[in-house]
């Protein structure tokens, strides 16, 4: 067993603070900066920590990126992030033959069974114990930095109980390990992926807006739709689905607490369409837009059948509809608005920005893909059509 070594530098007593608090992906970040102001001295004293062997400082530095590529080789790519440890500890043995000494598989041991306690054992993702620590230390490092932000995404499967009565429980054990590598399959090196709980997953993504989270979450939701999971046709949906919430930090919260809670009152307004990602991108200006009640047709594509909803309200940039039918975010809609029921017949093209049950109705938030030169002529309508009924 290696002894751990005592600090000789200023910088030390940080890197054996990375390695106690780090995944790989974020402390190999932050060895790099130190490197960057302190030079191959760093990497010098990583090994030394890391393995328990002394090498040249220009020796280390040679190590240190070389077994960074061999783990990239060795690894695929949704791994790589977070097994940089045992690729060292290959390439120093089997690559360059630095060790012949048994005890580095042993070393490799320690390390997976340390991994084993942070993550879940079904999935192999992290579990929600490490995920919370993590979030709370990545909070804390966005304050000290000031200038950067985060986002939280939480997703649940939708009917996850009725698949397990209907398929069985090893059944609901093969799709949640699907389900996960599905996910890692979506993300970049740095991302992290959660069992959360039960059927539900959370993703930290760093370095990212709301719309990119968004983005994210949505390829994971087609992923999953799309996905063939066993026995899925015996749900009566027809296959197996999820949903999802986002929050950012430190828009919707400043505590991990906060930016948990925010996440989890989206997915719980995605859970009520299903098969979707709640994206509350609601606009802040509201002051410009206006209430209009009346009749507006949407087509999901050219030469699909129009269906009436009712117009709620407008802005230069957009429209609120009801419909009864369920919409996604991301879709492009054809509208139709026509006489009597506005003073012009006129077509519009329109992305979904937003969908949520709101009564008997969807509410969908639309965002045009050019906006209005002017809403009195539509207003100034309206008020005649209201005055005219009186």
């Amino acid at each position: 067993m290696f002894l751990p070594q005592q600090p000789t530098h200023e910088y030390s007593a940080d890197l054996q603070q990375l390695l106690a608090e780090k995944e790989d992906s974020l402390f190999l970040a932050e060895v790099d900066s130190l490197a960057r102001v302190h030079g191959n001295g760093v990497y010098k004293e990583m090994l030394k920590l890391l393995v328990g062997k002394h090498f040249g400082t220009e020796l280390s530095g040679r190590y240190w990126r070389e077994a960074i590529a061999h783990c990239r080789e060795i690894y695929r790519p949704e791994y790589a992030a977070r097994g940089f440890r045992p690729a060292l500890l290959d390439y120093l043995r089997n690559v360059v033959g630095e060790f012949s000494d048994p005890r580095i598989i042993e070393a490799d041991y320690l390390h997976n069974i340390a991994r084993s306690s942070v993550t879940d054992g079904l999935t192999g993702l992290y579990n929600q114990t490490y995920f919370k620590n993590t979030l709370e230390t990545t909070i804390v490092n966005q304050r000290r930095s000031g200038d950067r932000q985060f986002a939280l995404v939480l997703l649940d499967l939708d009917h996850f109980k009725q698949y397990n009565d209907r398929c069985g429980h090893l059944c609901g054990d093969e799709a949640l390990r699907l389900c996960a590598g599905v996910i890692t399959g979506a993300l970049r090196d740095g991302d992290m992926a959660v069992r959360y709980g039960g059927e539900e997953f959370a993703l930290l993504l760093p370095d990212v807006d709301r719309q990119t989270a968004y983005l994210v979450a949505d390829r994971i939701r087609r992923d999953i739709e799309d996905f063939h999971f066993p026995g899925q046709e015996l749900l009566e949906s027809g296959s197996l689905t999820i949903s999802g919430g986002i929050a950012v930090f430190p828009e919707n919260g400043e505590t991990a607490e906060e930016v948990i809670k925010a996440a989890d009152k989206e997915l719980y307004k995605a859970k009520e369409v299903r098969n979707t990602i709640y994206n509350d991108t609601t606009d802040r200006r509201r002051s410009s837009r206006k209430p209009i009640r009346t009749l507006v047709e949407y087509a999901s594509f050219d030469g699909a059948l129009y269906r009436p909803a009712l117009s709620i309200d407008i802005s230069e940039k957009g429209m609120g509809i009801g419909c009864e039918n369920l919409l996604f975010e991301g879709m492009t809609l054809s509208l139709r608005l026509t006489r009597p029921y506005w003073p012009v017949n006129r077509h519009l093209s329109a992305r979904v920005r937003q969908v949520r049950r709101q009564n008997e109705l969807i509410y969908v938030g639309l965002e045009f893909d050019e906006s209005l030169e002017s809403l009195d002529d539509l207003l100034d309508h309206q008020k005649q059509s209201q005055s005219l009924h009186r």
